[in-house]
């Protein structure tokens, strides 16, 4: 295995890099092979001994020598792997199709999503079921997918294969190129190819996916991923590899359909449905649509320049009038920030008996109660265990007061400013029950 030399080409501003985010890959291919990266420009002394050639995610375009190299390299018995993603060539700015189409594969310039939610909140974090093109390569990841099986027992084993192609485009494989991965029934386009692969017969081979970021450090450990990654890379490595025609008797391949540019189509001025009554519907519907209205040309310049003749009017190019604008300055304003007031602070609740806040008159009055003839109980007993003191009978006037003035602002008999003895209290409250004694007729 340590003959392997698997090379990932750089020189093309690759999007996929092994010390960026193929760095679990990396790790799993440097224990059985050596790896290494391509910085200069591809020549056959670069190719020379190299076992596998990557190609992952090309940002600029090769030059028709470098693909030369590359055909006489897969000519010669050389592997070549080729990773891209959504967008195709035009989002990647490269021209890897002028290789790809010589082998019938190309990579379309479009994107795979899922409509449906599951698993993945991106839509374009496609989750494909039943995408495994061979029923060999099926049933040999079925068996490393059991661990992780989310699928129903009653569906067919092929859908139960599951794997994520995240950001990625389809594809077109046709002979003598052989499909491997296909969107399946679920996901847009439906049925249509992902992976395709070549084999010559010196053994050289590609392999041409259309998402390498399914391979990246964020995806290639979920669902069967990594599985995917080992099947392909050992399809590359094995020699003499010759598929079945069984193998893709399940095997469905819809046409690539293109539909209409429906937002364009839906700006244009429509007719009346009134008008069309009368109208003949012509067999090219692009005459429907009058392009000219909006058009700027030279059409009616001859006719212009003919009316000055006619009206024995000196013709003169017109001239580029300086513009002068006179623009009011705006009135001067400070570039001050107004000041910025921090909140006052939230009130320290903890400094509050909020039982005495929030209960009501009767339950005060029976707390002070409680709070003032502690004292005198306390006295009753040392009175009664013969210790001297004041008499249990005996009433102190402070606290007797104290416990008046409580009672007139429980009561509200005074404002919470306002500061009353005793004495004045139960004047006010002598007065209050007097003047409700007179509104009682009996």
């Amino acid at each position: 295995m340590n003959n392997i030399n698997v090379v990932f080409n750089v020189s093309k501003n690759e999007m996929f890099k092994l010390p960026d985010n193929y760095k679990t890959l990396h790790r799993k291919l440097k224990v059985n092979y050596r790896v290494e990266n391509n910085k200069n420009e591809i020549t056959p002394d670069v190719l020379k001994g190299v076992t596998v050639f990557v190609l992952a995610g090309p940002q600029e375009k090769f030059t028709e020598t470098e693909f030369q190299y590359l055909k006489d390299y897969i000519t010669e018995g050389g592997r070549l792997l080729l990773l891209l993603g959504e967008g195709g060539e035009i989002s990647f700015n490269t021209n890897v199709n002028f290789l790809l189409e010589e082998f019938g594969m190309t990579i379309n310039s479009d994107c795979v999503v899922r409509p449906q939610y599951y698993k993945y909140f991106h839509p374009k974090e496609s989750l494909i079921s039943g995408g495994i093109a061979s029923d060999a390569m099926n049933n040999s990841l079925l068996e490393y997918s059991k661990s992780i099986l989310t699928a129903f027992d009653f569906m067919d084993d092929k859908y139960k294969v599951e794997f994520v192609y995240p950001f990625g485009a389809t594809m077109n494989v046709v002979h003598p190129s052989t499909v491997l991965l296909t969107t399946g029934p679920v996901v847009y386009p439906f049925n249509r190819p992902l992976a395709g692969y070549f084999q010559n017969e010196t053994n050289g081979k590609i392999v041409a996916i259309g998402s390498g970021h399914m391979f990246q450090d964020k995806y290639i450990s979920n669902e069967i991923n990594m599985a995917i990654w080992d099947s392909l890379f050992s399809l590359i490595l094995e020699d003499n590899v010759r598929f079945k025609s069984s193998d893709f008797n399940d095997l469905e391949i819809n046409d690539y359909a293109i539909i209409p540019d429906t937002i364009y189509l839906a700006d244009q001025p429509k007719s009346c449905l009134m008008d069309s009554l009368d109208y003949d519907i012509p067999a090219d519907f692009k005459k429907l649509f009058d392009m000219s209205l909006y058009s700027i040309n030279n059409d009616l310049l001859r006719d212009v320049i003919g009316t000055y003749k006619k009206l024995d009017v000196q013709y003169e190019p017109l001239k580029i009038i300086k513009p002068q604008f006179e623009i009011p300055l705006p009135p001067l304003q400070l570039a001050v920030f107004q000041p910025i007031f921090s909140d006052l602070a939230a009130p320290p609740l903890e400094l509050f008996d909020l039982d005495e806040a929030f209960s009501s008159e009767k339950a005060q009055i029976t707390q002070l109660t409680n709070k003032c003839l502690a004292p005198a109980l306390e006295n009753l007993r040392k009175e009664t265990q013969g210790s001297t003191g004041t008499s249990a009978g005996s009433v102190d006037e402070k606290e007797l007061g104290y416990f008046i003035q409580e009672c007139g602002r429980i009561l509200k008999v005074c404002q919470d400013d306002q500061r009353m003895t005793a004495k004045e209290v139960l004047n006010v409250i002598s007065v209050k029950i007097a003047h409700y004694k007179k509104l009682d007729k009996d």
